[in-house]
């Protein structure tokens, strides 16, 4: 069937991709024409494992077409997805702009009926804001339905092929029916629901899992204050099936664009209906404040002296496996070292370049051993495979102090230390 999407970031880009795979005749709308040249030349904006060689087998397969104009593509759609950024503004609050203006401009492309399928995590209210836009543009007959998605950057391919779950919600048996044809080659459960259940699936879902990150850094906290393994204390609850362990890995805390995005959105949409978030609002605070966190971790092993040193950063991207750096902890830790009189030096495999954009004062580096040349703390930010393997009997010879303040405890503190190291991890009190 002819699919139409609007939007191609990581949710876009990746949606197109796999239905595309599925032989489904698929149009991905972007505004930004430059963008638009490099897809059709099978080039993704950004860094993702697998979604070049995806985008490309559907150019050549002739499934796959991009373009600017909605004319082109949303005309016989069967389901048009919108999968259009929702950013946060400076307050916290979402901002449903962009859904609302692919919503008008759907509408008015619209020849006949078609499911518009809303794909950007949104709250629960947003469906009467895009039906009201809709209802002045156009008279044809159309359902709204909303499918979430739950894919993770660095592995977006695979767990969109691979999916926990599929969740459709709709309001007619016609749209459920549409989207779950659509849905069929894909191996996952289905959760049919109201389209107020399925947008509050995926909130609730990275809430939860937000909750565990800064539920297991405040455990960690303790742990150093009492000298307990953090990392045994992970494992201990993680055996239990109620629990599992999954997300229970202490460290810097969450970053990137939907977990603290949703929780601030959520946080803010629970207070438009009289409800104070109180719960939620301490698992943000608890994850703000692991950068001041381990950043009196830095301090403590200068001794307060860190004015003028040159400590090398280790991994700039929010995680592994992606170039995105957005809500990355790596960039708060640097802006607030050199407000420290600190020199920075930032090594990450692929997001120099976006680190370039924002940050000044930097030097950056693809090669770490190169980075940690000289350099008095080696600071581990992001845990790229490529920092897990390191060759540490040759960066004691490099550097010129050998401390390591590892922020997502990946390394082994008593090896290290064998080596001369001053280690310093999350939680880790009992090493």
């Amino acid at each position: 069937m002819k699919i139409a999407v609007i939007g191609t970031g990581y949710v876009g880009l990746v949606t197109a991709a796999v239905f595309a795979k599925f032989k489904n005749e698929v149009w991905a709308v972007d505004i930004d024409k430059e963008k638009i040249k490099k897809l059709l030349q099978g080039k993704a904006p950004f860094f993702e494992p697998g979604l070049e060689a995806l985008l490309k087998k559907g150019l050549n397969s002739g499934n796959l077409h991009f373009t600017s104009l909605y004319k082109q593509a949303v005309p016989e759609a069967k389901v048009i997805f919108i999968c259009v950024g929702t950013p946060a503004k400076e307050n916290g609050d979402y901002d449903l702009s962009y859904v609302l203006k692919a919503s008008e401009a759907i509408a008015k492309n619209l020849t006949e009926y078609g499911v518009v399928c809303i794909k950007s995590t949104v709250p629960p209210s947003t469906t009467k804001k895009v039906a009201l836009v809709m209802s002045r543009f156009t008279n044809i007959a159309y359902d709204l339905a909303s499918c979430p998605e739950f894919l993770k950057e660095g592995s977006a391919v695979k767990d969109s092929l691979h999916p926990s779950r599929v969740v459709i919600g709709a309001s007619s048996q016609k749209a459920k029916d549409l989207l779950l044809k659509l849905h069929q080659p894909i191996p996952a459960p289905r959760v049919v629901c109201d389209i107020k259940s399925a947008q509050m699936i995926k909130y609730a879902a990275n809430a939860f899992l937000a909750t565990k990150i800064s539920f297991i850094n405040s455990i960690a906290r303790l742990c150093d204050r009492v000298g307990a393994d953090i990392d045994q204390v992970s494992q201990g609850l993680g055996l239990d099936p109620r629990i599992g362990d999954r997300f229970l890995n202490a460290g810097l805390g969450y970053g990137g664009s939907c977990f603290p995005k949703d929780t601030w959105a959520l946080i803010a949409y629970a207070k438009r209906l009289g409800y104070n978030f109180k719960f939620l609002k301490e698992v943000d605070n608890v994850n703000q404040g692991q950068v001041n966190y381990f950043l009196d971790k830095v301090n403590l092993v200068f001794k307060g002296n860190v004015k003028g040193k040159t400590l090398t950063v280790l991994g700039l991207s929010f995680k592994p496996n992606t170039d995105d750096i957005r809500e990355s902890r790596a960039l708060a830790i640097i802006k607030k070292l050199q407000q420290m009189g600190v020199k920075v030096r930032v090594c990450d495999p692929v997001a120099v370049e976006q680190g370039k954009k924002v940050l000044k004062d930097a030097l950056f580096f693809k090669d770490p051993y190169q980075a940690l040349k000289g350099s008095s703390a080696l600071l581990l930010v992001t845990e790229w495979d490529a920092f897990k393997n390191l060759n540490f009997k040759r960066i004691a010879k490099i550097m010129k102090d050998r401390i390591i303040v590892d922020g997502r405890n990946i390394y082994h503190p008593q090896a290290l230390r064998k080596l001369g190291f001053i280690y310093m991890g999350v939680g880790r009190g009992g090493e």
